[in-house]
């Protein structure tokens, strides 16, 4: 149920559009109600005009009947040419009567789709913004592929509940108009097939539930399917180097048939449902044929309003079966919509507190004061303290594992400290807002990051203001000037997804444009030459040095001929910085750097 709340809040704001299919829904069940009224009374006139003797004078039909509400409307027939004319008359109303359902049931349609679509619409956003400002903690904690499908899958689940709401809103407006008219009409009939009313009810929620079950099942089957297939798109290379195609084939043939065993699950559980209702309504409408003959028999019920009154009862179990289909979508939707609320839980990143300050103009010193952090209360790095002055270059060097990229992590506030602060020109980084403080900062990975667009777009990303010629100069300073007016299009090429038309030093030079015109005071540089060939490393090595003139500088490296130069050289390990100083005096003191630098050296 409080799922169940929380999925139809989704629909709240749309309110007038709902309601205004609600009430094309009570039309469209009024000229319903017509058809069956105009059949039973004409059956009733034609009986009447059959038994009738041509002596007897002008016979006098009543159309719309209704007790002591509506005396009806009379219609004398005299002779053949008026009973003609009545015929006539019949065929316009239904007519009418068909022109005025087809057009509310567009209205319905329409109306019930615009809300679905807009609803998706804001589901869909919101669970982008939410992985969007979740801290990196909270999305490393998920497979990629099973966010993917919470978005994609999930989201498009919700949308196919949302989409069959049109039916349902006139499911819901049906039967109670059909069991009003049922009621007036005969009392004892109604109530006899009212008895079968719990036991659908019964049914329909039991199916519901299992239906739930299995759905939740599916969806994370989904989920396992789209990892799967993200980890073999990105280590391809990987899979046929080690020839494991048929490994991988076969794992993915394990997961999809899951999958196809719990979804037929659900098509049996679906399948049975149908025939179940189909079977007690049924019965319920036999049992109502039988007394209703009895009752015409007796004189209680014309034969007009008998038929009318079967046509009725048959119409009225055709919502029931609506709902019933429709609980079935409902509970997939309700197991997607407890994945999505899940991720729509997702703690946010405190970006702009009221109490955090705007970090503006700042000088580039930074200082570790007795910061520690772990990840699932294993401590990464352990009362780490160390002073950086404006614009000097640092290096972190140390073993994987020994916290290096954690420390860079931390400065840009990727993670919050767990004990300790880092402070920025004498100012604690949590007291400051963090698009302020990561303005500041520009990071160059080891693996360059573009995206799908043009040269132009790439370098300009993060600072879409600057001006066309801001762009080219920071490509000139990063040495990419010259290949990009060499392609096509020049800067208006399109690179492909993640830069794949780009080499690897063609991509690391226009993340090294992308960071000059982004013009920081503070520089993470994380091994961006380590996967280069000798010659795109010079020209890299060229555009860094551009990069880093005046600004303070991380230099995270393995490679310790690329830190020979840094004003100070942190050395960590296992989460403690074990070693400072500058190359030549850590090669004095013939420590752990020492011996890094002779291990690389002698090779």
């Amino acid at each position: 149920m409080p799922t169940f709340l929380r999925f139809a809040k989704y629909l709240s704001p749309h309110i007038g559009s709902i309601a205004l299919a609600l009430i094309s829904a009570l039309i469209i069940a009024i000229c319903e109600m017509g058809y069956v009224h105009i059949l039973a009374d004409t059956i009733d006139a034609l009986k009447l005009i059959e038994t009738s003797s041509s002596e007897a004078g002008p016979i006098v039909i009543k159309y719309f009947r209704f007790g002591g509400f509506f005396d009806g409307i009379e219609i004398a027939v005299s002779d053949t040419r008026v009973a003609f004319r009545l015929v006539i008359w019949i065929l316009a109303g239904l007519l009418a009567l068909v022109l005025i359902k087809g057009g509310f049931k567009y209205s319905n349609d329409y109306l019930m789709a615009r809300v679905g679509q807009k609803s998706v619409i804001r589901v869909r956003n919101e669970l982008y913004e939410k992985i969007l400002f979740a801290p990196l903690g909270v999305l490393k904690m998920h497979q990629t592929g099973d966010l993917m499908a919470r978005v994609t899958a999930d989201v498009r689940t919700w949308q196919n509940a949302i989409g069959s709401t049109a039916d349902i809103t006139r499911a819901i407006v049906f039967i109670p108009v059909f069991v009003s008219v049922l009621l007036y009409r005969s009392f004892e009939l109604t109530a006899l097939a009212l008895l079968v009313l719990p036991l659908l009810a019964h049914l329909i929620n039991q199916f519901g539930q299992r239906v739930r079950s299995v759905s939740a099942e599916i969806q994370q089957r989904t989920s396992d399917i789209s990892s799967q297939l993200k980890e073999t798109i990105f280590g391809i290379k990987i899979i046929k180097s080690f020839t494991a195609e048929e490994i991988e084939q076969k794992r993915f043939a394990a997961t999809n048939q899951q999958q196809y065993r719990s979804a037929m699950r659900r098509v049996r559980l679906a399948a049975m449902l149908s025939p179940l209702i189909e079977m007690i309504s049924a019965v319920g409408v036999a049992t109502v044929f039988g007394l209703g003959c009895w009752q015409v028999i007796q004189g209680k019920l014309s034969t007009g309003w008998f038929i009318g009154y079967i046509a009725m009862i048959t119409m009225m179990f055709k919502p029931i079966r609506t709902i019933g289909l429709f609980n079935n979508i409902l509970q997939q939707s309700l197991a997607s919509a407890e994945r999505i609320f899940y991720v729509l839980d997702f703690e946010q990143e405190n970006r702009n507190g009221k109490k955090q300050q705007r970090l503006t103009s700042i000088c580039g010193e930074v200082e570790f004061h007795d910061v520690s952090f772990g990840y699932d209360q294993d401590a990464v790095v352990k009362h780490i303290s160390f002073h950086v002055k404006p614009g000097e270059v640092v290096a972190l060097v140390g073993p994987s594992g020994s916290g290096k990229t954690t420390l860079v992590n931390l400065l840009s506030r990727f993670y919050e400290v767990e004990s300790g602060e880092v402070l920025i020109d004498g100012m604690p980084i949590s007291q400051v807002t963090l698009d302020s403080l990561r303005g500041q900062i520009a990071i160059v990975p080891q693996d360059t990051i573009l995206f799908d667009g043009t040269v132009m777009e790439n370098i300009t990303y993060g600072v879409p203001t600057a001006s066309r010629e801001a762009a080219i100069e920071a490509a000139q300073k990063a040495n990419a000037h010259d290949f990009i007016t060499q392609m096509p299009k020049g800067y208006e090429t399109q690179i492909g997804e993640s830069g794949m038309k780009l080499s690897g030093g063609q991509q690391q030079r226009l993340s090294i444009a992308r960071a000059i015109l982004k013009n920081p005071r503070i520089l993470v540089l994380d091994e961006a030459t380590s996967s280069l060939d000798s010659e795109s490393e010079v020209l890299v090595q060229a555009s860094l040095a551009n990069l880093m003139k005046e600004r303070t500088t991380f230099v995270i490296a393995h490679r310790l001929s690329t830190v020979i130069h840094a004003d100070k050289i942190l050395v960590l390990e296992r989460g403690e910085i074990v070693e400072s100083g500058t190359h030549t005096e850590l090669l004095e003191k013939g420590g752990i750097y020492q011996k890094l630098c002779q291990m690389q050296f002698r090779q």
